[in-house]
């Protein structure tokens, strides 16, 4: 026969961890005189295959759920450009190996100018604790011209003594860095 037992009551209080949202990176497109192509004057042609890469190095103090990656478009001739978002750790002042593993794929139209949003929430990207540095680049992936020798699309830059951009003209290519601080920020919830 069942009985009934009655137990002392229990409470269980959970830490709370406090997330705060932050901004890294450079949230401002400057006056907009300087600009960071990915093709130049010289190069004859857009190749697609190249997989060109352009970014920032970031520094992350605390825990931190990525959000979203914003940059400011300064030059555009394309009816549409898709880029893939790719996270590096830092070693030795350049990138080294990817962070993530998912394909996150964007695609920019109709020759859009402006500040642009990757949404990474539906990616659920942490970045843990004790990584100090990341890079985070867009990568050239394809690309449809307005006009057979369009060839130009530029993000906002600014020379810099304190911030270091990251470029490679192919995949798989060594990287260069520069004293350039791309308008290219991320969102993020902080530790």
């Amino acid at each position: 026969m069942p009985q009934s037992t009655v137990l002392d009551e229990v409470v269980l209080s959970a830490q709370k961890l406090k997330l705060k949202p932050k901004s890294i990176g450079r949230s401002s497109k400057g006056l907009g005189l300087m600009h960071s192509n990915f093709y130049s004057y010289y190069e004859k042609d857009v190749d697609d295959r190249l997989s060109k890469e352009r970014g920032m190095k970031f520094k992350i103090r605390r825990a931190c759920y990525l959000q979203d990656l914003n940059f400011n478009i300064t030059s555009n001739d394309f009816k549409s450009l898709k880029f893939r978002v790719n996270i590096y750790k830092v070693e030795n002042g350049l990138p080294t190996d990817l962070i993530i593993n998912q394909n996150i794929i964007f695609e920019i139209r109709d020759t859009y100018l402006g500040w642009f949003k990757v949404d990474l929430q539906p990616y659920d990207i942490y970045i843990k604790d004790g990584i100090e540095e990341i890079a985070v680049t867009i990568q050239w992936l394809e690309s449809v011209k307005t006009r057979a020798n369009s060839k130009y699309f530029a993000l906002s830059t600014a020379s810099s003594l304190t911030h270091t951009a990251y470029f490679r003209d192919k995949a798989m290519d060594s990287w260069k860095d520069g004293g350039q601080n791309l308008s290219f920020y991320l969102n993020a919830i902080c530790e």
